[in-house]
């Protein structure tokens, strides 16, 4: 049907405007007040994401304390024990009596300090070995020598010349603790602290949870916390070809070649083409053939929104997210709040994934004009692109037309001036 063909078009024009525009816009961070449950939802989302995936979380506190939480993938046996186990910490962590010593939480507070290190081993090894190059790359930088000092005062055995024995749980809350120190402090390098604040995010999150699971304020709440994880939507979807998609931003099949020959000369565009387009068994490029099969994935935050939308729950909603929200999933959300739905999220990094799946909320009319808003989206990126291009090469063509143009001038002056002296 109609909607059908305009899904397969969609998914379609992702590919292409992934292929060759992948980065958008630029990265940035929403102004968002960190109340207490945004801060406890951004730190349960750093700390259920444990390798590549993203994890988006929203609390939901108008009837009880219930966090919703998915993921771009599905979820392991052992995800869901880890989730449980978190669950029980926070609970037991609640029912401390007002005023009692953390001291009498230790234990739990440790046990729960050792899963998340744990579970997130693999991430906070990716985040650690970014800080491991600063500090190999740039040794005697004052930013670099300080880190070191503290790392050696702080943490017993800490040898900046073995930073591969270093304990990755012990270091995560060295990182925590110095972030805090220097985080405002002038001339340390962005980057510097980025990887600071992401190697200490991990003894942060835990640290923040429990504050929040023993402040009187929420003790109630969290004492009977429910974590509910939503089913991840993953699916197999049909799309058109590269060609098909461009030869309708182009004038005709010269046009056509041109771009797509300039395409294959940029390394980047080149290998995002063999990653979506490329026959697995001939290992070929197919940018002519209809019907590739593209794998698509409902994002965590988009799963998440969904709910809401289905829900017609308008009210304030803040979801957090692992991971800064990706171009498509920011144009569906400022389509939702143009619904009138109040939905914050921390950031955006404005790129453009192949993989990208379209929320089917049940209402047909949101679904049908989301649909509409993002291909006029997707049109406006693919057609800057493919305009970008074609000036360029109508202008190197003009050059060259006029560069003919002279040269042939020259030699019928030549020609004449020969002529005419050859008359005397």
């Amino acid at each position: 049907d109609l909607y059908k063909m305009s899904e397969k078009e969609l998914y379609s024009k992702i590919c292409v405007a992934e292929s060759i525009n992948h980065v958008v816009g630029e990265a940035s961070d929403e102004a968002v007040d960190m109340k207490d449950p945004y801060k406890f939802s951004n730190n349960l989302a750093t700390i259920l994401a444990r390798d590549r995936e993203v994890v988006a979380v929203r609390l939901k506190i108008s009837d009880g304390c219930k966090v919703y939480i998915s993921k771009n993938g599905d979820w392991s046996e052992e995800d869901v024990k880890y989730i449980d186990k978190i669950q029980e910490y926070l609970r037991y962590i609640s029912k401390e009596p007002p005023g009692t010593s953390i001291e009498s939480s230790r234990e739990n507070i440790e046990d729960l300090t050792d899963e998340v290190m744990t579970y997130c081993s693999v991430k906070l090894g990716y985040r650690f070995e970014k800080l491991k190059r600063d500090i190999i790359r740039n040794p005697h930088k004052e930013h670099i020598t300080s880190f070191i000092e503290y790392a050696t005062t702080n943490l017993e055995g800490f040898n900046p010349d073995e930073l591969d024995d270093v304990d990755k749980s012990e270091i995560s809350g060295i990182c925590c603790a110095y972030y805090k120190q220097v985080k405002n402090v002038p001339g340390i390098p962005e980057k510097f602290l980025g990887h600071l604040k992401k190697v200490g995010s991990y003894a942060r999150s835990v640290i923040d949870m429990v504050a929040c699971a023993r402040n009187v304020k929420y003790k109630i709440l969290f004492s009977n916390i429910e974590l509910r994880i939503v089913k991840p939507i993953i699916a197999d979807q049909l799309i058109y070809s590269w060609e098909y998609i461009i030869k309708s931003f182009v004038r005709n099949h010269v046009e056509y070649e041109n771009f797509k020959n300039e395409c294959l000369k940029n390394s980047h565009i080149a290998e995002r083409l063999r990653k979506i387009y490329v026959d697995e068994n001939t290992e070929q490029l197919q940018l002519d053939v209809n019907n590739i099969k593209q794998r698509v994935c409902l994002h965590a935050e988009m799963n998440i929104l969904a709910n809401i939308i289905d829900q017609g729950d308008k009210s304030r909603a803040y979801i957090a997210v692992s991971k800064r929200c990706c171009y498509l999933c920011e144009l569906y959300i400022d389509f939702a709040r143009k619904q009138g739905y109040n939905i914050i999220i921390s950031g955006k990094h404005g790129k453009i994934y192949s993989g990208w799946k379209l929320p089917q909320v049940a209402n047909i009319n949101f679904r049908i004009s989301s649909l509409k808003y993002i291909l006029a989206n997707l049109d406006r990126v693919i057609e800057s692109k493919v305009k970008h291009y074609t000036r360029s090469l109508d202008a190197d063509s003009d050059s060259y037309a006029s560069s003919e143009k002279n040269s042939n001038n020259v030699v019928r002056e030549r020609e004449v001036a020969n002529a005419f002296a050859g008359n005397f």
